[in-house]
């Protein structure tokens, strides 16, 4: 039994390396499968072998030592080509993870309501800094102390093209001088624009901030996580083609025997009356066989039942 759960478990885990390299080299080499790139590259290795045979027996004239050389050479280039790919492949997997952490991260913010959404950037500070922020009011969402100094916090939830000009945050400015509060937070998941940039001294986080503060508290999706993402959206993608192309749907077989009629009355129209005749006869065959196989299905069903 131990042994049947361990193969079970390795068997899995084979294929969830499949799907993950599947996703990446269709990613790396923009929607080319894995088994293309493998023809691609066994190929080329072909070529290059049949260069380097063809150059070096031309050159000794010794069928053995060619082969031999020719050995050599190929597996000099193959091993230096893995261990290049392979690095670059690394390379690009991260930027790729990277790249579906943070949609990962804009899917959460988009869901937010406003208040949501300074409740999250709250809990993200108060784990950066190790702090605790409270509520504030009068424009000021957050106040709460940092190194010994009294910050006021303000969190603007914008669409992802805006940026936040000058005139969005004056109110909260106003409010930090009633308060009496010298240093402040203004967070956005959208940028902020150059004339607030240059002429507020507050603390001005953007979307690209928050992602790097989500990484140090480890609130970022890792690569577990993500790799867990890809193989249940590819399940996900499986499970909804079956259900795309279930044969024992009865819509399937109207439209086989509709077009299929459709078909042999068009063939008397048409320059090629034959080709639309087969095709009617095709459609036709297809609506009839999947009638049988349903009322064959209908027929052991009640069959079951009875016993």
């Amino acid at each position: 039994m131990d042994f049947l759960i361990k193969l079970r478990d390795y068997s899995g885990k084979i294929k969830k390396r499949f799907i993950l390299n599947e996703y990446y080299i269709r990613r790396i080499k923009d929607g080319k499968s894995l088994g293309a790139s493998f023809m691609d590259w066994f190929f080329i290795s072909l070529i290059i072998g049949l260069f380097f045979y063809i150059t070096i027996f031309n050159s000794i004239q010794n069928f053995v030592i060619t082969i031999l050389l020719t050995g050599l050479l190929l597996f000099i280039y193959v091993f230096l080509l893995v261990y290049v790919k392979r690095k670059v492949k690394k390379k690009n997997i991260l930027k790729i993870n990277e790249e579906i952490g943070e949609e990962q991260i804009r899917r959460r913010i988009e869901k937010y309501k406003d208040n949501e959404f300074c409740l999250f950037i709250k809990d993200i500070l108060e784990k950066y800094y190790d702090v605790c922020f409270f509520q504030g009011c009068n424009g000021i969402d957050f106040i709460g102390e940092i190194n010994g100094e009294m910050y006021g916090i303000k969190c603007i939830k914008s669409s992802w093209d805006d940026k936040i000009y000058l005139k969005d945050i004056n109110y909260f400015i106003e409010a930090m001088r009633e308060k009496n509060i010298g240093e402040g937070i203004i967070v956005t998941n959208a940028y902020f624009s150059e004339d607030v940039k240059q002429n507020v001294d507050y603390l001005l986080i953007d979307f690209n901030h928050i992602k790097n503060m989500l990484k140090e508290i480890d609130m970022f999706p890792n690569n577990e996580e993500i790799e867990n993402l890809i193989v249940s959206e590819h399940k996900a993608r499986k499970k909804d083609l079956k259900e795309n192309f279930k044969i024992n749907r009865k819509g399937k077989i109207y439209k086989f025997l509709l077009l299929g009629l459709a078909l042999y009355i068009v063939s008397s129209y048409v320059a090629y009356p034959l080709y639309y005749k087969i095709m009617a006869f095709i459609s036709f065959a297809l609506g009839i066989f999947i009638g049988v196989y349903n009322l064959a299905q209908y027929m052991r069903s009640i069959r079951e039942n009875r016993l």
